[in-house]
Order: C-alpha cells, then structure tokens, then sequence
C-alpha cells in the first residue's frame, strides 16, 4: 500500500478563493505578457509528463494562453530565472529560496507539496568504506550547491558534531543529482548527494545509500513573482487545478503514471513505481505549520553564517489569512 498525503478539495478551494485577497499584497513593477505563460522545469521530475501530456496547455488556451515550458540544469538557475522575471512559475526544493533570497524582488511562495524524509541520500561506490558523513573528509563528493542536496549535507555535518565549515574539507564537485550520479557510477566521484529519482534509481542498482530520516525533511514547493500574484490570479487558479489533478493522478494510477515517466524521462518503470511507493503528492498553501518550517532552514543558515542575510519567510508568502 502506498504512503500517500493528498490534501481535501476543501482546503484546495480555500487556497483558490484566498487568491482574490492576494493581488493587495504586491505592486507590480512590470507588465507581464499576459497571453503566455511561462513554467520553469528541470528534466526527469514528475512535471515532465505533465509537460508531454500538455494538460495545462489544454486549460489555459481555453483562457487565450499559450504555455512556454524551459527547461533547467538544475533548480538555482530555475530559481534566479524567477528573480529577474524571465518565468512566471516553477517548482524547486524548499532550501534553494532559503539560500538564495535577495530581498524585496524575490520570488513568492505560492504552494507546497508533502514534506519526504526519504527523498535525499548520499550515495557512495559499490564496495565503498565510506559509512557516515565523517567518512567524506578529503573525498570527491558531488552536489549542487545551494539545493536540498546541499542543505541534507550541511545538517548531517551539524549533527554529527563537524560543523558546517567542515564542507571545506571536502573535494566539493558541483554537479545535479543526475550528473552526480553518472560520476558515482564512473568512479569518477566517491559520493554524490542525490534527491529522487535517483535515490531509487541508485538503490536498484544496489549503491549503498546513506540515509537520515530523522533530520527535518525537505519538500518541493511552488513560486511565482509577485507581477503574478498581482496581475493573473485567474491563471493561477488554472495552473493550481491542474496541478492537483495531476497529483491525484500520480496518487491513483501509478502505473499509468510510472509508463508515462518512463517515456518521458527515460528513468525505468520499476524505479518510478519504486518513487511513488516513498513519495507523498498532494499540493497545499503554505499553511502557518510550513512557513515555520521554512523559516527554520532561513534560520539555520543564517545561524551557521552560510547566509549572511536573515529573512521573514512569511513576508513573501501568499497568506490564506489576507
């Protein structure tokens, strides 16, 4: 039986209805082509078939909307893409803003999926000694930095008495999850930080992982600017919509939906039903329980000094309370 958290249409109409408060909390600063639609996604996540099944391109050109899909390396170029204003919406791990937060022009929070313990690992080479984090002083580990990967790795050094200064001791090789992962295999690293799929994806492939599910878990959330907050409520409400269903979708048919990952990402069936059996979907609002645990990851980095800008999460989230 599968682990699933899927939120009640009820507080989904909340979420769409509250929407009309919203456009009083942001100016706009800029106009926005409000004929198209720009959607931010990094290749192999679960929005990849939604991209291929083009089910929001069906809802928004009922609207006058066409969809433009552009695709990321990895999440921090998705992110600072929505901090210039050249995106209108993407999906990133929750750490990523908590690093990268400039101030007043950053993105919004808009929405979040369920929170994954299991979701980041640390994968090492078959045969490999390497046990615990200590173990990584003077090894080639790869990451991306700035991402959840990086922040898993920066709470296991904490935790383990290191200290997040302790990074520098490693042989640091920035690389995504995926890239990471072909290294690992290559020999080319001895560890690679890695988010799902690839925590399944490796694990069937027999790679020792290094896990921790009882550090607090990360969780993929939702951003848009606040010109969209201001400007297309209505388009957000479709894109919400579809989202939802599409994560009912992924909830209810996994093997439908596995079949369509694999054609879409090239990642096996197995390791995608695999994924949905320790993954939770189900989009939410940031409730007040969320943006405290946000504000947790902005606090702890500014307390290790690996940000030096301390910031009020709820400031930049789109509130059900307005």
């Amino acid at each position: 039986m599968k682990k699933k958290i899927f939120w009640g249409s009820i507080v989904f109409i909340v979420l769409l209805s509250s929407l009309s408060g919203f456009t009083t909390l942001f100016k706009s600063e800029g106009s926005l082509d409000l004929k198209k639609f720009r959607i931010g996604y990094i290749n192999r996540d679960t929005l990849t078939a939604l991209k291929d099944q083009q089910l929001l391109e069906n809802q928004l050109k009922k609207e006058g909307i066409s969809v433009e899909w552009i695709e990321f390396q990895d999440e921090v170029r998705l992110y600072q893409a929505l901090e210039q204003g050249n995106l209108d919406f993407g999906k990133v791990g929750d750490a990523v803003p908590a690093f990268l937060h400039k101030g007043k022009d950053s993105p919004i929070y808009f929405a979040a999926e369920p929170p994954n313990p299991n979701a980041r690992a640390i994968a090492v080479s078959k045969g490999s000694k390497i046990k615990g984090v200590k173990d990584l002083i003077g090894k080639k580990v790869a990451y991306t930095k700035f991402s959840n990967e990086h922040y898993f790795l920066l709470q296991l050094l904490v935790k383990n008495g290191l200290g997040t200064d302790a990074i520098e001791d490693f042989e640091s090789i920035e690389a995504t999850s995926s890239e990471g992962m072909e290294l690992l295999q290559k020999g080319e690293v001895d560890a690679a930080v890695v988010s799902e799929p690839y925590v399944s994806q490796l694990k069937s492939s027999q790679y020792p992982l290094i896990f921790d599910g009882e550090l607090p878990a990360n969780a993929d959330i939702y951003l848009t600017t606040k010109e969209n907050v201001k400007e297309r409520k209505e388009t957000l409400n479709t894109v919400l919509q579809v989202i939802y269903e599409y994560d009912d979708f992924l909830t209810n048919d996994i093997h439908l939906a596995a079949e369509f990952l694999y054609q879409s990402t090239n990642i096996l069936h197995a390791v995608w039903m695999a994924v949905f059996e320790n993954e939770a979907y189900g989009i939410s609002p940031f409730f007040e329980g969320m943006i405290a645990e946000q504000q947790k990851k902005v606090d702890f980095l500014y307390e290790q000094k690996v940000i030096e800008h301390h910031y009020n999460v709820a400031d930049y989230v789109v509130k059900l309370d307005e």
